[in-house]
């Protein structure tokens, strides 16, 4: 069975609480560890930089590193991307994928409040929706989980909740009905633009996959000859870890802290519309969580 993400949707009700005032010296942008930074190489299209969050999933988030130093993405394509749904990258066939150690379902946690920075307005999907060190999560009592909205960096997987191997997907637009279902434990942080153009192409069919791993090599080099031209454009040269690249050439990012002067500031504009005259209707001041994520940027150098 291949690891695909379900198309369908849930709604849920619920609120969320004021956002919280950050001190006066709270810093405005922190720097991001590139031990959890993964790049991938799309070529002549870009890069796309990927931060990991351990704290949150921490078998995941080493899974996608233990690739991407294997040399597991090399190669390989964003072989499923649907509109408006996700873009998925791995090696697609479970024939290839046998052997390799799965990880388990790790899409939410236990964790106090301290660190949660609230978001300050209602969510159809969560209690409680805010940002912890810039990415975007969901609470419920004690219980947190990472949500999927564009950008997000999840872990597919079989049926079975524990069947994870380092095939990951990132929603092209929210996709929250799979929170909880699936494990998110990173974010885009650079590179969503390089995502946002990749082709749009679905999986192989049965047909394709049985003539890949038939006993007919002639028919299985033309069907795979085939499927690379089609893929072609989503192909990944190579992903990295950032900390493995000489210090002196690697990216470094840093993302904007949450809470924070610029952050309170940014999210304040997006709430209040109340000063457009041309407005008829004045918006409340509300700002979907999936529609403002936290900036990230490259370092600047001192």
């Amino acid at each position: 069975m291949k690891r695909l993400i379900p198309a369908l949707a849930l709604l849920a009700a619920c609120q969320n609480a004021p956002a919280g005032t950050p001190p006066a010296d709270a810093p405005s942008w922190r720097a991001v560890d590139p031990e959890n930074v993964i790049l991938f190489d799309m070529g002549d299209h870009g890069t796309i930089a990927i931060e990991l969050f351990p704290e949150a999933a921490p078998a995941n988030a080493a899974a996608l590193r233990a690739a991407a130093r294997s040399g597991f993405f090399d190669g390989e394509y964003f072989y499923r991307v649907v509109e408006t749904h996700v873009a998925q990258a791995g090696r697609e066939f479970d024939q290839r994928l046998e052997g390799m150690p799965r990880v388990p379902l790790e899409a939410e946690r236990t964790v106090s409040a301290d660190g949660f920075d609230p978001l300050g307005n209602d969510d159809l999907f969560a209690p409680l929706v805010g940002h912890r060190d810039g990415f975007a999560v969901g609470r419920k009592g004690n219980r947190e989980w990472l949500l999927n909205c564009p950008g997000a960096v999840a872990m597919a997987r079989d049926d079975d909740p524990d069947t994870g191997v380092a095939e990951v997907y990132i929603p092209l637009l929210p996709r929250r009905y799979l929170d909880r279902n699936y494990t998110v434990f990173g974010r885009v942080i650079s590179g969503m633009d390089v995502v946002n153009r990749l082709a749009r192409v679905e999986p192989a069919t049965p047909e394709e996959t049985a003539a890949l791993f038939g006993d007919d090599a002639a028919l299985a080099g033309e069907t795979a000859a085939a499927r690379a031209t089609r893929l072609a454009s989503n192909r990944i040269v190579s992903a990295r870890v950032a900390a493995d690249l000489p210090a002196a050439g690697r990216p470094a990012f840093e993302v904007m802290a949450t809470p924070g002067p610029h952050w309170e500031a940014l999210k304040a504009s997006k709430q209040d519309y109340s000063g457009i005259s041309a407005f008829v209707v004045t918006p409340p001041h509300k700002v979907d969580i999936c529609t403002l994520p936290v900036p990230a940027r490259p370092s600047v150098s001192p």
